[in-house]
């Protein structure tokens, strides 16, 4: 009788370990471009950055970068995928900033000084070539 209780409680406890296992490696997996969608992206980016307004390219890149994590299958608004913090950001707290600075632009009536804007917008187009690579 306790070898059962014992089997039992040694199936449970590999039924756990296997299961945090394949957690882990679910998130910790880096999820990748179709070859396809990836060339389309691309295109996207440059068409972008040929742009002249610094606003209009830091508001674009935003829209591009919610697209490629769409298309990554992440889920729901770009504020909602970056709280759960993907793998394939590598600086998620840059991306969090220029976020937050697309909001501003989007919303508010601030005037914000163009090498502001420009540098911005470099710093978006970094974070881009990133992920787009």
């Amino acid at each position: 009788m306790i070898n059962m209780y014992v089997s039992i409680l040694w199936l449970f406890f590999l039924w756990i370990i296997s299961y945090a296992i394949i957690t882990v490696v679910k998130f910790s997996i880096k999820k990748k471009l179709p070859k396809d969608r990836k060339v389309y992206l691309n295109k996207l980016f440059k068409w972008i950055s040929k742009k002249i307004s610094s606003k209009e390219k830091i508001i674009d890149y935003d829209k591009l970068y919610h697209k490629i994590l769409l298309e990554m299958w992440y889920e729901w608004t770009f504020w909602d995928i970056l709280k759960k913090e993907p793998n394939e950001i590598w600086n998620i707290n840059k991306v969090w900033e220029l976020h937050k600075l697309r909001n501003k632009l989007v919303h508010d009536f601030d005037l914000l000084e163009d090498t502001f804007l420009k540098r911005k917008e470099e710093e978006y187009f970094r974070e881009l070539y990133f992920i787009l690579k």
